[in-house]
């Protein structure tokens, strides 16, 4: 991700000796249609002398007949020219915009768009909270839903980037509960969340069926990172609790259990899903369904969901929506609109919600194009005093301008590894192609497999023949993590064969003499010889004319993708004197998607 710092923003993150971030010296806007206005006054009103009194927050309560989601950018936007803003709650029944032309900025939603655009498009708010992406009007549908569509114009030049932080509370009516019964419900909790704010002291992880390959070496990192973020819990009894989808038989009524405790705090649930599902494991009868949390009342205040549509929040009910909308503790859940990518960072900045931090602001410095606060933006947890934050060093890291060689040290001799963590993304983000390479080689090394992780997912994008001696020893590393071995083989397509194969066959060499485990060689050889260069003979035949133009089309909308940085210059070229404007449109549009190739 790219990110887009003011010289305001700088000056107030360089001030982190404050107790709390400039964020909450300003303003909130709660937008918020008539009718639900007029449904849970009551509740609407104790909410905002919560904000104002509890939080110190000025409440610009902006309530109309909306008609569509220029008129409340508009004014959002002038609230924060202004200086007045810092967030803003999307409170009822409030358009949705539902962007188009923007999927480099999603983590994994790359769905053809000329499939139907109610499919194809993603439901963001970004669309309101980042001022600086401009947009085309696309109309709207007779069909009742509050959708607007809309062209991202601005490109990728200019970067995604939240000017503010926002959130949605969005009740809907669902059986046996009308959307303004919820609402009521809701303000109320989320009013006396911000009048006594609780200490943060329990977090469950769950780890659910396919989660990051089921990567123990990536869990047990994830674990040891909870310890950085929040490092007054360690010596806290019972203060991290951990399930994995094998431990139980089965898991759901487990996993329900945890959910409920009154005493959590931070649930983190790593799995797949759907709007209507959590896929907690395989079998059917262990996924968790909409229909199912009438009697189940989660209680973690902060949910975090890194499965695809969980938290979408467009659609008549999602998964997102039923753990706020319940009588119990939840106030808050982190989810997607659309697919989310799981090898994504997903706990970054974390632990600035007990830094005197809103949630809506681990959203905003991270933001994607479908990640969503659903419920409050503005809750937190009481602050803690701690000697040392890794997060607020994390945010010098990313904001404050380090020079490449500050960076460079950060992630070789830093003890944290949140903050090599973020170092290395920065490096990545910001620097030069030698700092990029540096910095890989150190990260692969690194003793967090998240770190690493980050490193093997840059084979891909970048394809630099510097990195094939590097794929070529994760390719054969004895003691690779599942997740790190499964995205190297992935990447190997992004290579020339020869070259990769030839430093493979050396690497295995070298292993041979210390091992005779030949099936596993064989196994390896055998996904090279499959993967690597697999994506030579379609772009030779679409160079010399001899693919068909339904199979032309087909590929150079997988050029989002599937675009090997070695050939790119070639595709380039073919694109430049293509006669069919609508073919070279597409591989145009494709080979922006790949600004981190060395060739691009």
């Amino acid at each position: 991700m790219h990110f887009r710092p003011t010289l305001a923003g700088i000056a107030a993150i360089l001030l982190l000796g404050i107790s709390l971030s400039c964020s909450h010296r300003a303003g909130i806007a709660i937008i918020i249609d008539p009718a639900s206005e007029r449904e849970a006054a009551a509740e609407l009103a104790a909410w905002e002398d919560a904000l104002r009194g509890a939080d110190g927050y000025t409440v610009y309560r902006l309530c109309e007949d909306w008609e569509s989601p220029d008129a409340i950018k508009a004014q959002l936007k002038d609230l924060y020219k202004e200086g007045k803003i810092c967030g803003a709650v999307f409170v009822g029944d409030i358009p949705i915009p539902m962007v188009r032309d923007a999927q480099f900025f999603t983590s994994a939603f790359k769905m053809d768009q000329t499939r139907p655009r109610k499919e194809s498009s993603v439901p963001s708010d970004r669309f309101y909270d980042d001022f600086d992406l401009e947009f085309e009007y696309l109309g709207s549908e007779d069909d009742g839903d509050p959708y607007f569509y809309y062209s991202l114009t601005s490109g990728r030049d200019i970067p995604l980037a939240p000017d503010i932080f926002s959130g949605r509370i969005r009740p809907t009516d669902t059986e046996g509960s009308t959307r303004y019964e919820k609402l009521r419900l809701y303000l109320s909790k989320a009013a006396a969340a911000h009048l006594s704010p609780e200490r943060l002291d329990h977090i469950f992880i769950f780890n659910g069926s396919g989660s990051i390959a089921e990567s123990r070496h990536a869990h047990m990192d994830e674990q040891f990172s909870m310890r950085e973020h929040f490092p007054w819990m360690t010596t806290l009894p019972g203060a991290f609790d951990y399930m994995d989808n094998k431990d139980f038989d089965p898991v759901k009524p487990r996993v329900k259990n945890e959910l409920m405790r009154p005493e959590l705090d931070i649930a983190i649930l790593h799995h797949h899903g759907d709007f209507d599902t959590q896929y907690f494991k395989i079998k059917k009868e262990d996924n968790l369904t909409l229909e199912e949390f009438g009697p189940f009342r989660p209680e973690a205040r902060l949910v975090l969901m890194d499965a695809c549509y969980n938290g979408a929040f467009n659609m008549p009910d999602c998964i997102a929506n039923e753990y706020i909308f319940q009588e119990g503790g939840t106030l808050v859940a982190l989810g997607g609109s659309v697919n989310v990518l799981q090898d994504k960072w997903p706990d970054e900045f974390l632990g600035l919600v007990a830094q005197g931090y809103p949630v809506g602001d681990i959203n905003r410095f991270s933001p994607y194009l479908e990640m969503h606060v659903v419920g409050d933006p503005t809750f937190r947890f009481k602050e803690e005093k701690v000697c040392h934050s890794a997060d607020k060093e994390c945010l010098k890291i990313r904001y404050s301008g380090m020079s490449e060689e500050k960076l460079l040290k950060i992630l070789r001799s830093s003890p944290v590894s949140l903050e090599r963590h973020e170092a290395f993304n920065t490096i990545i983000r910001t620097c030069a192609r030698p700092a990029k390479l540096e910095a890989i080689r150190i990260a692969l090394s690194d003793n967090s497999e998240q770190v690493q992780r980050e490193a093997v997912n840059c084979f891909a994008p970048m394809g630099d023949p510097e990195l094939i001696p590097l794929v070529a020893r994760m390719a054969t590393d004895n003691n690779v993590s599942a997740r790190l071995r499964q995205n190297t083989y992935e990447s190997l397509q992004f290579f020339p064969r020869e070259a990769m194969l030839a430093a493979i066959t050396e690497a295995l060499d070298s292993l041979a003499l210390q091992s005779a485990d030949t099936s596993t060689f064989a196994k390896v050889r055998s996904i090279a010889q499959t993967r690597c260069g697999s994506w030579e003979d379609d772009i030779d035949k679409l160079i010399s004319g001899e693919l068909s133009p339904k199979w032309q089309m087909f590929l150079s909308r997988s050029f989002r993708i599937y675009l090997p940085a070695y050939r790119l210059p070639e595709v380039r070229d073919f694109a430049d004197t293509c006669s069919n404007e609508t073919l070279s449109g597409n591989i145009k549009e494709a080979i922006e998607w790949h600004r981190l190739a060395y060739t691009y």
